[in-house]
């Protein structure tokens, strides 16, 4: 995403998946700048705020898992610090983005 990269950030992967059909769930994005990687749930509803609670405890924890998978096949990225972030899209032009969201 454009507001990404403004802000410094790259992207290493966008929809990926951890396994499939084994429940483990999909990233949206996931990006890094300097040795922070960010695993970002996206959410579009009808204002920033109902789409940023709309990301549920079970899709924290698939997220969570997937995120760990992508930090095995990634061995570059074991050193680095992990966050979770919920970029919300609705009620403005601009997206809004919640940094280190949450804590699985």
């Amino acid at each position: 995403m454009l507001v990404l990269r403004l802000s410094g950030w790259r992207i290493l992967a966008r929809r990926m998946k951890a396994k499939a059909g084994t429940g483990l769930g999909e990233i949206d994005i996931v990006a890094r700048r300097g040795r922070t990687i960010a695993f970002i749930e996206v959410k579009a509803r009808a204002d920033h705020t109902a789409a940023q609670e709309s990301v549920t405890q079970a899709q924290r924890t698939r997220i969570a898992r997937a995120a760990q998978v992508f930090v095995e096949r990634n061995p570059a990225c074991a050193d680095c610090d992990i966050r979770f972030d919920v970029m919300s899209l609705g009620g403005g032009w601009w997206p809004q983005r919640i940094a280190d969201a949450w804590r699985p």
